[in-house]
C-alpha cells in the first residue's frame, strides 16, 4: 500500500509542477466532479415531506419550506440561482402565498445568499452572524430583522419550530430545526444520508460537531433532511454520526501508534494504511468515497495532532 501511496504523492507532485494546466484542470475535475454532479443530483427536484413541509432540492444544495398560517417559512436560501428557481416553484403552487419568514441556520454565505428574492417579512439569524459577515462580501446577503441565540423556540403561524443551537460544531452560529409535530429535523451541514462529508468538513471544530450529533439525535424524530444530497430517517444521521466517528478513532489510534505527523519518516503512508482500508471496508459504497475520503482521512489526522 506504502508504493500506492507513494505513487499517489509522486503524481500529485508531477502535476503540481506541470506547466499544462489542460492536465491539471482535467485530473482535478475528474476527480471532484462526480462528488458534486451526475445523476439524480444535477437539477432541482420539489417534494412534499408531510402536510405542511417541504424540500426543495437544486443540485447538491437542499432547503425546508414550511406552510403556516402566516405565510410560508423558507430555512435557507442558499444561493440566487437556487432562491430564483425555487420562488418559480411557490408562485406556481401556492400563488397566493407569501413568504412570511426567512431563516438562516448559520451564517456562512453558500446558506445565506438570494434571499431578497423571497421579499420575507421577517429575517432570522444567529446573533454571532454578523460577527463573521462583516469580514467578507456580504451584498447578496438580506440582512436579519431578528437575531437569536441559544436554543429557541419560534411559533410562526400555528407551526412550533425548534432551532437547536449546536455550539460550537460547524462554526458557532449552527441551528438545526425540528418541528415537533411533523417528527421532522433538518440538520443542515450536520450529516449526510449515505453520503462522505467534502473536503473534512470545512470549518469543523470536531468535537463539538459530534456533541452537535449526539444532541440532535437525542431528539424524538423520524425524518432527517440533511442541507445536502438526499434525506431519510434518524437511523442515517446515527449511521453517518458512527462514520465520522470511527474515522476519528481510527486517526487517533494511528497517531498513537505512529506518533505525531512530522516526526518519523513514512508517517503518512503508515496513517494511510490504518485508516483508509478499514473505513474503505464500511463506507467504501458510500456517496463520494472515492472522491473524498484521503481529504477527510488527512482533515481527521492534522485534526488529532492539533487538537481541533
Amino acid at each position: 500500500m506504502k508504493k500506492v501511496f507513494s505513487a499517489l504523492l509522486i503524481t500529485t507532485i508531477a502535476l503540481a509542477l506541470s506547466s499544462c494546466s489542460g492536465l491539471i484542470r482535467k485530473t482535478v475535475l475528474k476527480t471532484v466532479d462526480p462528488y458534486f454532479h451526475g445523476p439524480g443530483i444535477d437539477g432541482s427536484q420539489f417534494e412534499q415531506l408531510t402536510e405542511n413541509i417541504y424540500t426543495f432540492r437544486w443540485n447538491w444544495y437542499r432547503n425546508l419550506i414550511i406552510r403556516t398560517d402566516e405565510g410560508l417559512v423558507i430555512i435557507d436560501p442558499m444561493n440566487r440561482d437556487m432562491s430564483v428557481a425555487l420562488k418559480r416553484e411557490l408562485d406556481q403552487r401556492f400563488p397566493n402565498e407569501k413568504v412570511n419568514t426567512l431563516i438562516y441556520s448559520h451564517y456562512h454565505l453558500d446558506h445565506t445568499k438570494g434571499g431578497d428574492v423571497f421579499s420575507p417579512k421577517e429575517v432570522i439569524a444567529h446573533s454571532k452572524s454578523p460577527h463573521y459577515w462583516k469580514d467578507f462580501d456580504t451584498h447578496e446577503v438580506l440582512k436579519p430583522t431578528r437575531y437569536i441565540s441559544g436554543d429557541t423556540v419560534l411559533q410562526i403561524g400555528g407551526v412550533e419550530i425548534r432551532a437547536v443551537y449546536l455550539g460550537l460544531s460547524h462554526t458557532d452560529t449552527l441551528y438545526a430545526f425540528h418541528i415537533p409535530s411533523a417528527r421532522l429535523v433538518f440538520a443542515p451541514d450536520l450529516g449526510f444520508v449515505k453520503a462522505v462529508q467534502p473536503v473534512g468538513v470545512p470549518d469543523r471544530y470536531s468535537p463539538g460537531y459530534l456533541r452537535a450529533m449526539n444532541k440532535v439525535i437525542a431528539i424524538d424524530f423520524d425524518t432527517f433532511v440533511a442541507s445536502h444530497f438526499g434525506y431519510g430517517i434518524k437511523q442515517d444521521l446515527v449511521n453517518w454520526r458512527d462514520m465520522l466517528e470511527t474515522g476519528r478513532s481510527l486517526a487517533r489510534q494511528a497517531i498513537k501508534k505512529y506518533n505525531t505527523p512530522g516526526l518519523s519518516k513514512h508517517q503518512m503512508g503508515k496513517y494511510f494504511d490504518e485508516v483508509y482500508y478499514p473505513m474503505r471496508k464500511q463506507y467504501g459504497n458510500w456517496h463520494g468515497f472515492n472522491e473524498m475520503y484521503i481529504i477527510n482521512l488527512i482533515r481527521d489526522i492534522t485534526g488529532e495532532s492539533l487538537g481541533y
